[in-house]
Protein backbone atom coordinates (compact mmCIF):
# COMPACT_ATOMS: atom_id res chain seq x y z
CA UNK A 1 0.00 0.00 0.00
CA UNK A 2 1.23 3.74 -1.43
CA UNK A 3 1.71 6.57 1.87
CA UNK A 4 -0.64 9.50 0.54
CA UNK A 5 1.01 12.39 1.19
CA UNK A 6 -1.29 15.36 2.68
CA UNK A 7 -2.62 17.77 0.58
CA UNK A 8 -1.00 21.31 0.64
CA UNK A 9 -2.94 24.20 2.10
CA UNK A 10 -2.29 28.09 2.26
CA UNK A 11 -0.35 28.52 5.72
CA UNK A 12 -3.21 29.17 7.89
CA UNK A 13 -1.31 32.67 9.24
CA UNK A 14 -1.62 34.32 5.59
CA UNK A 15 -5.35 32.82 4.55
CA UNK A 16 -7.19 35.65 5.21
CA UNK A 17 -5.01 37.35 2.26
CA UNK A 18 -3.51 34.45 0.39
CA UNK A 19 -6.21 31.96 -0.74
CA UNK A 20 -4.14 29.48 -3.21
CA UNK A 21 -4.76 26.06 -2.73
CA UNK A 22 -1.54 25.01 -3.64
CA UNK A 23 2.02 26.92 -3.66
CA UNK A 24 2.83 28.65 -6.83
CA UNK A 25 6.06 27.54 -7.27
CA UNK A 26 8.19 25.10 -4.58
CA UNK A 27 11.96 24.23 -4.07
CA UNK A 28 14.49 23.16 -1.87
CA UNK A 29 17.90 25.01 -0.65
CA UNK A 30 20.81 22.44 -0.24
CA UNK A 31 24.09 22.66 1.40
CA UNK A 32 26.83 20.06 0.33
CA UNK A 33 23.91 17.54 -0.56
CA UNK A 34 22.08 18.08 2.54
CA UNK A 35 18.73 20.00 2.32
CA UNK A 36 18.26 23.03 4.57
CA UNK A 37 14.95 23.67 3.87
CA UNK A 38 11.55 23.49 1.78
CA UNK A 39 10.79 26.58 0.29
CA UNK A 40 6.82 27.64 -1.21
CA UNK A 41 6.14 31.10 -2.75
CA UNK A 42 2.07 31.30 -1.81
CA UNK A 43 -0.33 33.64 -3.90
CA UNK A 44 -3.47 34.36 -5.63
CA UNK A 45 -1.86 35.92 -8.47
CA UNK A 46 -1.51 34.41 -12.00
CA UNK A 47 2.17 35.18 -11.93
CA UNK A 48 4.39 35.74 -8.95
CA UNK A 49 5.07 39.67 -8.58
CA UNK A 50 6.12 42.19 -5.98
CA UNK A 51 3.04 44.19 -7.03
CA UNK A 52 0.70 41.13 -5.73
CA UNK A 53 0.13 40.01 -2.24
CA UNK A 54 2.74 36.48 -1.42
CA UNK A 55 4.14 34.24 1.13
CA UNK A 56 7.15 32.60 1.04
CA UNK A 57 7.10 29.57 3.59
CA UNK A 58 10.92 28.14 4.74
CA UNK A 59 10.83 24.50 6.32
CA UNK A 60 13.75 23.96 7.74
CA UNK A 61 15.75 20.63 8.20
CA UNK A 62 18.27 21.20 9.91
CA UNK A 63 18.93 24.28 12.88
CA UNK A 64 20.68 28.05 12.35
CA UNK A 65 20.69 30.36 15.08
CA UNK A 66 19.46 33.59 14.82
CA UNK A 67 22.48 35.40 14.48
CA UNK A 68 23.16 33.05 11.42
CA UNK A 69 20.25 33.25 10.40
CA UNK A 70 20.14 37.88 10.18
CA UNK A 71 24.02 37.77 9.16
CA UNK A 72 23.09 35.00 6.08
CA UNK A 73 20.46 37.01 5.02
CA UNK A 74 21.92 40.42 5.25
CA UNK A 75 25.36 38.82 3.30
CA UNK A 76 23.17 37.67 0.59
CA UNK A 77 20.53 40.81 0.29
CA UNK A 78 23.99 42.82 -0.69
CA UNK A 79 24.64 40.07 -3.55
CA UNK A 80 21.22 40.90 -4.51
CA UNK A 81 21.50 44.24 -4.42
CA UNK A 82 25.31 45.84 -4.36
CA UNK A 83 23.98 49.09 -4.08
CA UNK A 84 23.19 48.42 -0.28
CA UNK A 85 24.98 51.12 1.42
CA UNK A 86 26.60 50.37 5.11
CA UNK A 87 23.77 52.30 6.47
CA UNK A 88 21.05 49.83 5.06
CA UNK A 89 22.64 47.10 6.51
CA UNK A 90 22.75 48.58 9.41
CA UNK A 91 18.67 49.88 9.14
CA UNK A 92 18.06 46.06 8.03
CA UNK A 93 20.20 44.84 11.02
CA UNK A 94 18.30 46.63 13.63
CA UNK A 95 15.18 45.75 12.36
CA UNK A 96 15.65 42.30 11.64
CA UNK A 97 16.76 42.09 15.40
CA UNK A 98 13.18 40.10 16.28
CA UNK A 99 14.39 37.32 13.89
CA UNK A 100 14.62 33.71 16.09
CA UNK A 101 16.70 31.05 15.79
CA UNK A 102 14.88 27.85 13.32
CA UNK A 103 15.45 24.33 14.44
CA UNK A 104 14.95 21.11 12.47
CA UNK A 105 11.23 21.07 11.72
CA UNK A 106 9.93 24.62 12.28
CA UNK A 107 7.99 26.66 9.98
CA UNK A 108 8.74 30.33 8.84
CA UNK A 109 6.69 32.35 6.64
CA UNK A 110 7.08 35.59 5.47
CA UNK A 111 4.27 37.74 4.27
CA UNK A 112 4.41 40.60 1.65
CA UNK A 113 1.51 43.28 1.05
CA UNK A 114 2.47 45.90 -1.40
CA UNK A 115 2.24 49.25 0.43
CA UNK A 116 2.15 47.64 4.06
CA UNK A 117 5.03 45.91 6.48
CA UNK A 118 6.56 42.83 5.66
CA UNK A 119 5.15 40.26 8.32
CA UNK A 120 6.91 37.28 10.01
CA UNK A 121 5.88 34.42 11.49
CA UNK A 122 7.42 31.15 13.60
CA UNK A 123 5.37 27.99 13.06
CA UNK A 124 2.24 29.68 12.75
CA UNK A 125 2.95 32.88 15.41
CA UNK A 126 3.82 36.52 14.44
CA UNK A 127 7.01 37.40 15.37
CA UNK A 128 7.48 41.02 13.96
CA UNK A 129 7.00 43.05 11.16
CA UNK A 130 9.48 45.33 9.09
CA UNK A 131 8.49 48.39 7.21
CA UNK A 132 12.24 49.91 6.80
CA UNK A 133 11.90 51.47 3.18
CA UNK A 134 13.43 49.26 0.34
CA UNK A 135 13.68 46.09 2.89
CA UNK A 136 10.64 44.12 1.06
CA UNK A 137 12.45 43.75 -2.19
CA UNK A 138 16.33 43.28 -1.15
CA UNK A 139 14.83 40.42 1.49
CA UNK A 140 12.73 38.66 -1.08
CA UNK A 141 14.88 39.17 -3.69
CA UNK A 142 17.57 36.32 -1.54
CA UNK A 143 14.84 33.90 -3.20
CA UNK A 144 13.35 35.62 -6.07
CA UNK A 145 15.73 38.35 -7.79
CA UNK A 146 17.43 37.54 -10.82
CA UNK A 147 20.90 38.30 -9.01
CA UNK A 148 20.04 35.94 -6.25
CA UNK A 149 22.78 33.05 -5.02
CA UNK A 150 20.15 30.14 -5.87
CA UNK A 151 19.21 30.49 -9.77
CA UNK A 152 17.34 26.73 -9.75
CA UNK A 153 15.29 27.57 -6.18
CA UNK A 154 14.66 30.74 -7.63
CA UNK A 155 13.19 28.98 -11.11
CA UNK A 156 11.48 26.38 -9.14
CA UNK A 157 9.73 29.09 -6.62
CA UNK A 158 8.81 31.29 -9.92
CA UNK A 159 8.17 28.51 -12.17
CA UNK A 160 10.62 29.15 -14.58
CA UNK A 161 11.41 25.83 -15.76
Amino acid sequence: MLATTPALATPQEVASVIHASQPYGSGKYTVLFITAYDAEVWTDAPQWSMNAPFALTLRYHIGFSSDYLVNRTLREMKGVNPALTDADIARYRKAMAFFAPASSGDEMTMLYQPGQPTRFFKNGAPTGEISEPGFAADFFGVWLSPNTSDPDLRASLLKLK
